[in-house]
């Protein structure tokens, strides 16, 4: 490992150190917990810069559009992450795109916002927060009817494809203004998507069917639809109905019952 790295290791060694006896000595421990938190991102950084390779975004192969910073601008951001400094470097480059951007700290804090009438056009989250993690935090807005392009933003790495497939992108830590630029390139896609793909469900599906799964889908009734697509035969309607389900696409699987 480079020797200029190992010392800025022990620096940051020695700040954790230092804030741990903070705590010790003092009853107000959230005081310093976002300092210890920043400090343990800044190893994490130095470490995975130092011995792998800068992660790839999983991206659409079919994407082929050059990126139009113009294209953004005026677009409503909201990132969701526990740790200020995070937040900071996440509006600094979409401030770049002339976004508009909201910020909060929780899970918690988004799902309100979202409730008291926001509705945000791409959303970064972070996973790790205290309270609702931010799986949790997309499935209840994904619930809600939040059709955003998601950005998933985590130090994680090797998680389940379930877990991954609820967002459109997933961005390992640390980032680069490039990867943020190409994660924002798949919004190209599912806005064309939104445009003229309308599945149409095929008539191996009855009509009593698909008007109960039409209901359950503008509830947002996820474990009543899992069950009711478990008795349906096996066919091409179903594999995208249980598909999008597993990604919370309501607004996909109602549009395939209104135009089939």
């Amino acid at each position: 490992m480079n020797k200029n790295i190992v010392h800025e290791i022990g620096n940051y060694l020695q700040q954790i150190i230092s804030n741990a006896e903070h705590i010790s000595e003092h009853s107000q421990m959230f005081l310093y917990s976002d300092k210890i938190k920043n400090i343990a991102y800044k190893i994490d950084a130095l470490i995975t810069d130092s011995t792998v390779e800068k992660p790839l975004i999983n991206m659409n192969n079919k994407i082929t559009k050059v990126f139009d910073f113009k294209y953004f601008n005026g677009k409503k951001i909201l990132i969701v992450d526990d740790i200020r400094e995070n937040i900071t470097i996440m509006e600094n480059i979409f401030l770049t795109l002339s976004c508009k951007i909201e910020s909060v700290l929780s899970g918690e804090d988004a799902l309100k916002l979202y409730k008291n009438g926001y509705r945000p056009e791409i959303v970064c989250m972070d996973m790790m927060m205290p309270g609702i993690d931010g799986f949790t935090t997309t499935q209840e807005l994904k619930l809600l009817g939040c059709d955003a392009y998601f950005i998933a933003i985590s130090a994680l790495k090797n998680q389940s494809h379930d877990t991954v497939s609820i967002f459109d992108v997933w961005l390992q830590k640390p980032f680069t203004f490039e990867h943020i630029i190409g994660a924002l390139s798949g919004y190209y896609h599912k806005v064309d998507s939104k445009k003229i793909e309308i599945y149409r469900l095929d008539s191996e599906i009855s009509t009593e069917y698909k008007n109960k799964i039409l209901e359950l889908s503008q509830k947002g009734a996820y474990s009543e639809l899992l069950r009711l697509l478990a008795t349906l035969p096996s066919s091409a309607s179903k594999e995208f109905l249980t598909q999008s389900l597993k990604e919370m696409k309501f607004d996909a699987i109602i549009k395939s019952i209104i135009s089939s």
